[in-house]
């Protein structure tokens, strides 16, 4: 703080020292700015600053004892009074005391009381604490004894007012003394809990009663009258309005003036603050000041300001004119600033504390108002002069409000003009009256140590300069400087960043203080820097806002740059606490309570918005060089602007801002530098920024979307500097010690996970925009980039790889924090919907920009948005009618997107309504086809075209040179549509409108130029050969012989370009075409060093051309194209052949014919399950209705038994032959959510998910369930796959392996970046090699993550397929050779899976999963049967009910569903249904669907064994066999035994011998 304070306060040390040039005054001079530092000082530096004052002012005394005797002992004198008045001043309050209060004393005796007190305190109890219980206690009796006594008759409660504001004046100099931020209006229990003013504040505002009659009856002239009592109430009036204003900071003025003026209260006010004695006068006018905050009231009483308003402004001038007088009258001349004594004493210097109290209201009646404004004023004056005197080493907080003073009553009028000064009609008062006088009188040759007045008059100068008028008057007459000339620190300095931050508003006041000299601008750049470092938070957030308002003007931003300001308005936010991570890992975590966060959330805020103005103004002045530097010509009016008027403001619209930063990012090298951007990149500004929007999730203030808005907006200027996408990749520490990526930030923003705001997703948006869409190749840099770089080719190259680098590093990024489903999510948002088309088209251009990886436009082809035609429906109507632009940018990006999933390039008669990928694929077959056609038959159209016109001699003579046959004419008609079919000529006009509607895609699809292939008649022998006439002439005009292939190699075949900047000449029609020969068109869309001069190469129409045309259209009205096609007929139209539909669809159902087809070698098994998949019938079921209280949850099916999980918490092991309950067991308090077993029966895994999750592992011996393993906080858990001896474990996003037998922890899997799928659950492949927790896949051996896969749901995390080649997450399918999407399975949209031992796939919402989703609202009451290889459906069933659980068995046979009914009228039912799978259903009634199977069924399986209805359904009359037939008790039954061994044996066959025993069942 001392270079700080050197540097703040030179010019008057300068002063000081030329005023006192011997050495004890240069002393006292650097004293005086020691001790005026330590009022801003921290309460732990502050003691030791009060110290050094203490030693250098006795070092100081004692030279000047030894010079004068005389002057010596005044000063002893001096010190001692000054001593007793503040050991008095102090005595009840806490600052000292607690040894770290900001006390303001002077003098060795204030030093050695402190370090007594702390003596004190530690070595017994706290004398501070003391003292303010007995001031509570003291305040408490008070009350006490005034609700006992104010009942009585004649009871006067002013020695009770007194006293209490005596209390309260003594408690607010000690606070006042802790220096609080003066525009903090917060209540001051909560600015500080600990000071005694206000705990003393709420405790008298507790009192109701009280409260009540000091308000509404104590304020009544007429108390004591309506008492019956014969006594004046001025007296009483005085102590309560001085009561009131000393509490008015615990006071809701709101309510309390409302009340006050239904009950005629401000009307008396007003009374008593035009015409009255002092203090009543001045009190009265400081409670109006109170009261007309609240604009109802000020607008209400509007006519009584009018009227007041004139009459306070002519009191302050009378009060300064006065002030001067006695001032020059009673000072004598001396440059000494030793003489302390009362004699040279200015009656305007005022007292630092209240005289507690030794001088009472003035009550003599000659004070009634007659005696006019004279006698008010000498009675302020008197009290001024018998004020303490002030030392001059001393510091004055605050002005006091008893004694009344004439620093009081002005202080209070100056309040009363600020909360009026923004009202436009009393702008003439201030005019008429010489308000600007009054001002300059105030500020002029201020006294450093009192600023308290000067500080009341500054508010009111900002309140005067929110008029345009006033500020540009005041700059006029030189206020600026008088400004600047306000000393610092002081409590002033908090009054000139009110003023900057207002004169700021008016930008023509800014624009003249930019034309001031720049000296003067510099002083004023520094002096808010200076405010921005060492004044309270309120100054700081308007020095802020001083320069988000004024960066606009390059003076200010250059002398910002200039004096280092980047770095000190970093510095206010780099050091607050809710911007720290690491200070929730301290102890002392409380001391950041809700208001402090709020303050420090509202300063974040502040200087977002500043680094927004101040980033946004360096591009456009930075772009504007741009621009003259690349187009000088047309930029030259805008250089010499720029260069005349450096003042001018700087605004951009957001569409022109992120316009021109594309524009920059294409001219700017890869590895530019920009200073702004690098100085902030150096202080650490940019993460701190993204750290910001991290945050700002768990924030809940109002700012939070501006906030937020700002920190994009920062990111998305610096964007230009491609350096920045580095640190946007890089990982930030979070709150809760976890850590995120600057893109998961951005994304969440733009997701709308932090606001909903439209304007933060646009700014997000434009990040990632600006991001994903960088131009790799940037354009040459030589001459016109902002930033020089070398040209030489192994610089470009190397600039190119590290671009390409850069830029896959992002798309990593963004597709890693699951950028591709948050971009997919915004392309079809319809809200907000005045938005949502223009957030539409930013998420499709930085889609489209991501698309340019090949990873991620394999993965978005496979989406059902492109593959399934969704795009192309988005595309056709926008949101809003009114936002037609903004859906046309989404058109443009749409189109470039599809572009780029295709891989061909879009042409421009491709119509944006239907540019599905179908009809693109569709339009390059076409442009591949190589057009072939029979010139004889071409030959012969001329030949009769040419007789038809009467040239028979041309006629002949071209027969007899190709060959023609001799006839007369040809039976067809030329009149006849070439695209009429023979014998249905009534369709001419539909086939016509539809080559209309098609010409377009055609047209698009082939390319125009017609030198591109030779005529087929240049090239041709002007002969053909004898045979082929004579073939010609036999088969007549339908039969001319196929020329040689000589004349199809001649054939040059279409080709759609592949460079993305040619657009070829693309003709509608033969007439377009003829239309662009001229040269302008020729080249359009060629590369320069394509293009070839249309002189050269004139383009022409040759018939070739137009029949090739002619041709592909009739090709393109084919439905399915084919690339490969023979020769076109001229006679006929052209038609591909359809795809011949697949017999074996229709023998798909048909037994005999797939048996007959398996004989044939045919591979029939695909279409066998699929019938046997088909049929499903109901053959056992559990009822909870036959036990009391019991509800179903789960199960799973074990061999021949069935484990059920209840609601209760209770797991039941039931037969499933005979449907009988075997035993059970308590498992859980709770419900049980989840249950399974393992294939040997033994060991069962239940979990609980209500209150605390749980997992208990469990072993079945001597029918009953035995803890042997309990895994707390997991979720979900599952058996490993191969031996069964490991457990995994779901926490949250982690994933944890435990061993059973041991059971401890084996390894623990924790994503880096994790997906946080809500209903995540690890799972491990079939061979236990790879593992899948949280949609990332693990190597279980190494415990490295392999691979993340992309995030397109909320819920679901994925399992393995059983041929460990695939994934299925949700409705997506991932290769795990590739990590490809393979394709997408809509039916499988929040649906678990379960794989079937005969290659199937159940797919069901289950009830359990829907429970904790509170999102859906609708239960399914069915599962879709799906084939595992293709994953295309083969069923779904309805079971009528919802579905909790679905089991299958070990061999697919039986299927076991939970099953619940609940309706109004019904009380809920659980059902646990067996499914035999391949059985049909019998034909019966809906109401017995819900009963067993009829016996008739049962009594089927009598053909094949007595036991077959015990061992389970049949099917075509053979029993169903079971792979995993272990059993849970102990069976002495011989008749299972044979059973149970075969289904042992039946245990070690693979999956596909169960199929093959099937098809063999089915065959037979």
């Amino acid at each position: 703080m001392s270079n700080a304070n050197e540097n703040g306060s030179a010019g008057v040390q300068e002063e000081d020292d030329a005023e006192m040039p011997n050495a004890p005054i240069r002393n006292d001079a650097s004293l005086d700015n020691i001790v005026f530092a330590a009022a801003y000082q921290s309460d732990d530096s502050l003691n030791d600053t009060l110290d050094q004052a203490g030693q250098e002012e006795a070092e100081a005394d004692a030279n000047s004892m030894e010079n004068s005797p005389e002057e010596a002992a005044e000063v002893d004198a001096e010190t001692d009074a000054e001593g007793d008045v503040e050991g008095d001043g102090d005595g009840d309050g806490d600052g000292d005391g607690d040894g770290d209060g900001e006390g303001d004393g002077d003098g060795e005796e204030e030093a050695s009381e402190d370090g007594q007190e702390a003596d004190n305190g530690n070595a017994g109890d706290d004398p501070a604490a003391d003292r303010r219980s007995a001031t509570k206690k003291e305040l408490t009796q008070i009350i006490d004894k005034w609700e006992q006594e104010q009942t009585q008759a004649g009871y006067d409660p002013v020695p009770t007012l007194r006293s209490l504001a005596e209390i309260f004046e003594r408690e607010k100099d000690s606070y006042m003394r802790k220096d609080p931020d003066p525009l903090d209006l917060r209540h001051p229990y909560r600015t500080d809990p600990s000071c005694q003013y206000g705990l003393l504040l709420k405790l008298l505002f507790r009192k109701d009663l009280f409260m009540g009659k000091l308000l509404n009856d104590y304020l009544r002239d007429n108390y004591f009258s309506r008492q019956s009592i014969s006594r004046s109430s001025l007296e009483l009036n005085i102590i309560a309005c001085r009561l009131i204003l000393v509490v008015m900071p615990g006071l809701e003025t709101t309510a309390v003036f409302q009340t006050a003026e239904e009950d005629g209260i401000i009307n008396r006010l007003y009374n008593w603050a035009e015409d009255s004695i002092e203090p009543l006068q001045s009190y009265a006018t400081g409670l109006l000041a109170a009261a007309m905050e609240v604009s109802d009231i000020a607008i209400t009483c509007r006519e009584q300001n009018m009227r007041l308003v004139p009459k306070m402004i002519n009191r302050l001038h009378l009060l300064l004119a006065c002030s001067r007088m006695s001032k020059n009258t009673t000072t004598e001349p001396s440059s000494s600033l030793n003489n302390s004594t009362d004699s040279n004493i200015s009656p305007g210097m005022l007292s630092w504390m209240a005289c507690g109290g030794a001088a009472s209201a003035p009550q003599s009646p000659q004070h009634n108002g007659t005696s006019g404004s004279a006698s008010n004023m000498s009675i302020l004056f008197e009290n001024s002069r018998d004020a303490f005197s002030m030392s001059r080493y001393y510091k004055r907080m605050y002005i006091p409000l008893h004694p009344p003073t004439a620093d009081t009553s002005q202080m209070l009028i100056m309040r009363f003009l600020t909360s009026l000064g923004e009202y436009q009609e009393f702008l003439a008062m201030a005019f008429g009256n010489n308000v600007m006088s009054l001002i300059f009188g105030h500020l002029e040759e201020l006294d450093r140590r009192d600023t308290c007045l000067a500080y009341e008059v500054l508010k009111y100068l900002a309140s005067l300069l929110c008029h345009k008028k006033f500020a540009l008057e005041f700059i006029s007459r030189g206020g600026l400087e008088l400004l600047l000339n306000v000393p610092r620190p002081s409590l002033a300095t908090t009054g000139v960043s009110i003023a900057i931050y207002y004169l700021a508003y008016c930008e023509d006041a800014m624009e003249r203080i930019c034309s001031m000299p720049r000296p003067l601008i510099s002083n004023l750049v520094r002096y808010a820097l200076w405010i921005l470092g060492r004044c309270h938070d309120s100054s700081k957030c308007h020095a802020t806002m001083f320069f988000s308002l004024s960066f606009q003007f390059k003076a200010i931003l250059d002398e910002f740059d200039a004096q280092d300001g980047l770095r000190k308005l970093y510095n206010v936010i780099s050091v607050l606490k809710i911007l720290d991570p690491s200070h929730n890992d301290n102890d002392n975590g409380s001391e950041i309570n809700e208001d402090v966060e709020c303050a420090s959330r509202q300063m974040v805020r502040h200087v977002c918005i500043a680094l927004k103005r101040y980033m946004e103004a360096h591009f456009f002045y930075k772009y504007n060089n741009f621009l003259c530097q690349h187009y000088a010509s047309s930029s030259a009016s805008s250089s010499h602007y720029f260069s005349q008027q450096p003042t001018v403001a700087a605004k951009l619209t957001f569409d022109q801002l992120h316009e021109q930063i594309r524009t920059l990012q294409e001219h700017t090298s890869v590895r530019a530098h920009w200073e702004p951007v690098d100085q902030l990149m150096k202080l650490g500004g940019i993460t701190m920024l993204l750290r910001i929007i991290a945050f700002s999730y768990d924030w809940v203030n109002n700012g939070r979307s501006e906030t937020v808005r700002s920190a994009l907006d920062v990111l998305s200027v610096c964007c230009v500097i491609p350096r920045v996408y580095l640190v946007l990749c890089e990982r930030l520490q979070m709150p809760d010690k976890t850590t995120t990526s600057g893109f998961c930030s951005v994304l969440g923003a733009a997701a709308g996970e932090i606001t909903a705001d439209a304007e933060v997703l646009k700014s997000a948006l434009a990040v990632l925009c600006h991001c994903v869409c960088s131009p790799i190749i940037r354009k040459d840099s030589s001459s016109s980039s902002l930033l020089k770089f070398g040209n030489s080719s192994r610089k470009n190259k190397a600039n190119q790889k590290y671009a390409e680098e850069l830029i896959e590093k992002v798309w990593e990024s963004v597709c890693s924090n699951n950028g591709i489903v948050v971009l997919l999510s915004l392309m079809q948002t319809k809200g907000p919907i005045t938005d949502a088309d223009c957030i539409r088209g930013m998420a499709c251009r930085a889609l489209a920009g991501l698309a340019r990886s090949d990873r991620v436009r394999q993965i978005i082809s496979k989406l059902p948005l492109f593959a399934s035609g969704q795009l192309q429906a988005l595309m056709r109507d926008p949101i809003l009618q009114e936002k037609r632009a903004e859906h046309v940018i989404f058109q443009k990006y749409a189109l470039e997107l599809l572009e780029r999933i295709s891989g061909k390039t879009k042409t421009k008669a491709l119509t944006p309504l239907d540019p599905s990928l179908t009809n693109m694929h569709k339009a390059n077959v076409i442009a591949q086809t190589r057009i072939q056609y029979n010139e004889q038959q071409l030959y012969q159209l001329i030949f009769e075209h040419l007789e038809s016109k009467g040239l028979t001699q041309t006629a002949q003579m071209l027969q007899r040179e190709v060959g023609l046959p001799l006839q007369t004419t040809t039976t067809r008609s030329f009149h006849q549509s070439p695209f009429d079919f023979k014998g249905l000529s009534g369709i001419s006009s539909m086939s016509r409108s539809r080559l209309r509607s098609r010409m377009a895609d055609v047209s698009a699809a082939i390319m125009s130029n017609g030198d591109q292939s030779r005529s087929l008649s240049e090239d041709a022998s002007p002969h053909c050969s004898t045979s082929a006439c004579t073939s010609g002439t036999a088969n007549g005009s339908s039969a001319v012989g196929v020329p040689g292939f000589s004349y199809l190699s001649a054939q040059t075949p279409i080709k759609l370009r592949k460079t993305e900047r040619a657009t070829s000449s693309v003709t509608r029609s033969l007439q377009k075409q003829i239309s662009l020969v001229n040269p302008e068109s020729s080249a359009v869309g060629l590369p320069d060093e394509l293009t070839v001069s249309p002189a050269l190469h004139p383009k022409r129409v040759t018939l070739n051309s137009i029949v090739t045309e002619y041709l592909t259209n009739q090709h393109s009205l084919c439905n399915n194209p084919v690339t490969t096609c023979p020769q076109f007929d001229l006679y006929e139209p052209h038609k591909c052949p359809d795809p011949r539909p697949s017999r074996q669809v229709s023998s798909n159902y048909n037994l005999t014919s797939r048996h007959f087809r398996t004989q044939a070698g045919f591979n029939t098994a695909r279409y066998d399950r699929r019938h046997v998949h088909t049929h499903f019938a109901p053959w056992r079921t559990m009822r909870s209705a036959d036990y009391d209280d019991l509800e179903f949850t789960c199960c799973d099916v074990v061999g021949n038994y069935l484990i059920v999980g209840t609601h209760q918490g209770e797991s039941k092991v039931f037969n499933m032959n005979d449907g009988v309950e075997q035993f059970s067991s308590i498992c859980h308090t709770y419900g049980v959510d989840a249950i399974q077993a393992n294939r040997a029966g033994d060991l069962v895994l239940t979990t609980s998910l209500w209150r605390l999750r749980t997992t208990i592992l469990w072993s079945i011996t001597d029918n009953e369930f035995r803890s042997k393993l309990r895994l707390p906080e997991v979720g979900y858990c599952e058996f490993s796959q191969t031996t069964q001896d490991r457990l995994l474990g779901t926490h949250t996003d982690c994933a944890v392996l435990y061993d059973i037998n041991t059971g401890s922890k084996v390894s623990t899997f924790t994503p880096t970046i994790p997906n946080q799928y809500t209903k995540n659950r690890a799972t491990l492949c079939r061979t236990d090699e790879l593992l899948l927790s949280d949609g990332v896949l693990w190597d279980v051996r190494s415990g490295k993550e392999i691979h993340k896969f992309d995030k397109f749901n909320q819920c679901i995390s994925g399992v393995f397929h059983p041929n460990c080649l695939e994934i299925i997450a949700n409705t997506e399918v991932w290769d795990l050779r590739t990590f490809h999407l393979l394709q997408t399975v809509p039916v499988l949209d929040q649906r678990n899976c379960t794989f079937s031992p005969m290659h199937v796939i159940y797919g069901a919402s289950l009830g359990a999963d829907r429970d904790h989703d509170m999102e859906t609202t609708t239960y399914d009451t069915s599962f879709n049967v799906l084939d595992a290889y293709d994953y295309s459906s083969i069923a779904t069933i309805d079971v009528k009910r919802n579905i909790n659980d679905l089991s299958v068995s070990a061999n697919g046979s039986l299927i076991a569903v939970v099953e619940d009914h609940s309706g109004y009228d019904s009380k809920q039912e659980t059902y646990v249904k067996i499914y035999a799978v391949g059985v049909k259903k019998s034909e019966r009634s809906e109401e017995e669907d819900d009963e067993e199977v009829p016996e008739s069924n049962e009594e089927g399986s009598d053909t094949g064994s007595d036991t077959g209805s015990e061992n389970g359904p049949t099917f075509l009359g053979f029993p169903l066999r079971s792979h995993r037939n272990r059993n849970f008790i102990d069976i002495d039954s011989s008749s299972d035994d044979d059973d149970n061994d075969t289904d042992l044996e039946d245990g070690e066959d693979d999956d596909d011998d169960d199929l093959e025993m099937i098809e063999f069942e089915m065959g037979e």
